[in-house]
């Protein structure tokens, strides 16, 4: 992928993504004039967050979580275009992976807008669907980036998008949906979750591991930085996607910036001289 073909990939998302926000207001303000939204069940996930004391479910701190997962996207985008316009990095690619993953959450937002969640409508089913697959897309956006990065693998770097991209797709239409359960968060809960958990923490550590090796086998420490800062913007996103508190409200929203920063900035300074 020539530099122009990857700038203008992320110039297309962002403009994407500025449209996803108008829309998202637009549900937001049609929702309120005709009192669509209602507060999801107070089934929390995982059930022990009831016991503790600082983080008590506040429907507020939920939709304060959308805001900010929606807003982060295009600003990350505007940061791509405006730091990384010159810079041959593969990892660029894959980090677009991530965010449009962010983006996917929109559909938890719009089934508690319009009061989907009380249906048993397919509607709803594939909303739960389009979660899943951006939670399955998010770590694995990372995983890619960590292992398929190289200069040797750069000119199949479109090939191993499109098949991460799938592989998630079709994960999400294979789990069966429970819209039976629906969560704090306005989440359909999945077949299976104790599996599809363990499994996403699989493909965290994966990637945290696939950087150190590759810090040690290149001797670099930025490999290092990228590891931990990969950890703490997925752990911030974790607590946002999962967010029913101002507790993971103001946690989240902290480690995935601070994640997000440490890690563009580490990959500027690795390549802003290739």
């Amino acid at each position: 992928m020539t530099l122009k073909t990857r700038n203008q990939f992320i110039k297309t998302f962002l403009f994407a993504s500025l449209a996803i926000v108008a829309l998202n207001l637009i549900t937001f303000l049609f929702a309120l004039k005709f009192g669509t939204i209602l507060t999801p069940p107070d089934f929390r996930i995982p059930a022990f967050l009831s016991h503790i004391p600082f983080a008590k479910p506040s429907f507020i701190a939920l939709m304060i979580s959308f805001a900010v997962i929606i807003l982060y996207v295009p600003f990350c985008f505007f940061l791509l275009i405006r730091y990384f316009e010159n810079t041959q990095t593969s990892e660029i690619i894959f980090f677009t992976g991530f965010l449009f993953a962010c983006l996917a959450e929109t559909a938890r937002f719009v089934t508690i807008c319009l009061g989907l969640w009380q249906s048993f409508s397919n509607i709803l089913i594939f909303m739960g669907n389009v979660v899943l697959f951006g939670r399955t897309l998010a770590p694995l956006s990372f995983l890619c980036a960590a292992l398929l990065s190289e200069t040797v693998q750069r000119q199949d770097i479109e090939r191993n998008y499109i098949i991460m991209t799938t592989v998630s797709v079709v994960f999400a239409a294979v789990i069966p949906m429970n819209t039976a359960r629906i969560s704090s968060t306005g989440l359909v809960t999945e077949g299976f979750m104790s599996l599809i958990n363990i499994m996403r923490f699989l493909l965290l550590a994966t990637t945290v591991i696939s950087f150190f090796i590759q810090g040690i086998k290149k001797n670099s420490s930025e490999h290092k930085i990228l590891a931990l800062s990969a950890f703490i913007t997925l752990l911030g996103y974790s607590m946002l996607v999962s967010c029913d508190s101002f507790f993971f409200l103001i946690s989240g929203t902290l480690a995935l910036l601070a994640g997000s920063y440490r890690y563009l900035l580490c990959l500027h300074k690795m390549y802003m001289w290739s």
